[in-house]
């Protein structure tokens, strides 16, 4: 599948000087996962794997904004692989982020099992048959379960994982139970939940999740991030996460 530059846009990620190529009328990422990289722990000389990585926006402040030391970034979509290489060359990257057209079910195939320091991933949200797909099959691949489910995704985190390592996630709160759920059959143990609110005084709809692959028990739950104030503009820290604004 052939990319033409043309039908792309170079966007500033306001960090770092990097920037990151998106189409102009086909999938772009979200908040969540700009939100779920800052709340990924980045260790020294750690090997990150991003699953399902669509435009590489999280390999991309993992690398570049976090200073992972090497992100594998696994992306079943040829074109959104393809794409998600021109940013990691056009930010020098190419040295911390290797992008590999895979499913992320086989992924340990290539990268192996049980070798990866941490594991994040943003999956589709929406489970198979709920809601109405949208028509471009590129974005509702990216939205709902068509390529992966959540067992899956929860499964391959598990396959490539060290013992004793992490797991970043974020999903709707609405699957929680689910969510721990497959963590118990895999072997995760939950440690660090924060939740997130659209603004103040609505219900969280998106959970963040910090979980360690054969992990003690013990968990924490952070204050809840809220995205936008009373009058609906951006609170301050999640200006301070897109790097609008200095701590």
């Amino acid at each position: 599948m052939e990319i033409y530059i043309k039908e792309l846009r170079l966007d500033d990620l306001q960090v770092n000087g990097l920037k990151i190529y998106q189409h102009k009328d086909k999938y772009c990422f979200t908040s969540d996962a700009v939100i779920l990289a800052n709340f990924a722990r980045v260790k020294k000389n750690e090997v990150f794997v991003d699953l399902g990585s669509g435009s590489g926006i999280i390999s991309i402040l993992l690398a570049g904004k976090y200073n992972a030391s090497m992100v594998h970034a696994v992306e079943i979509q040829e074109y959104l692989a393809k794409m998600s290489k021109l940013s990691v060359d056009y930010n020098n990257l190419a040295h911390k982020i290797k992008v590999h057209n895979t499913p992320m079910q086989t992924a340990h195939k290539i990268l192996g099992k049980h070798t990866m320091d941490a594991v994040i991933c943003n999956p589709p949200y929406t489970r198979q048959g709920d809601g109405e797909k949208n028509q471009d099959l590129e974005i509702a691949i990216c939205r709902h379960e068509i390529k992966v489910n959540l067992e899956e995704v929860i499964k391959s985190a598990a396959d490539l994982v060290k013992y004793g390592g992490r797991f970043y996630l974020i999903h709707q709160v609405e699957r929680l139970s689910q969510i721990f759920f497959y963590f118990h059959k895999y072997k995760f143990q939950p440690k660090r939940l924060r939740f997130i609110q659209g603004k103040i005084g609505l219900r969280p709809n998106l959970v963040m999740i910090e979980a360690y692959s054969y992990g003690n028990e013990g968990l924490i739950v952070e204050q809840n991030l809220i995205l936008y104030d009373e009058n609906g503009q951006e609170t301050p820290e999640l200006n301070q996460i897109y790097g609008r604004i200095k701590k």
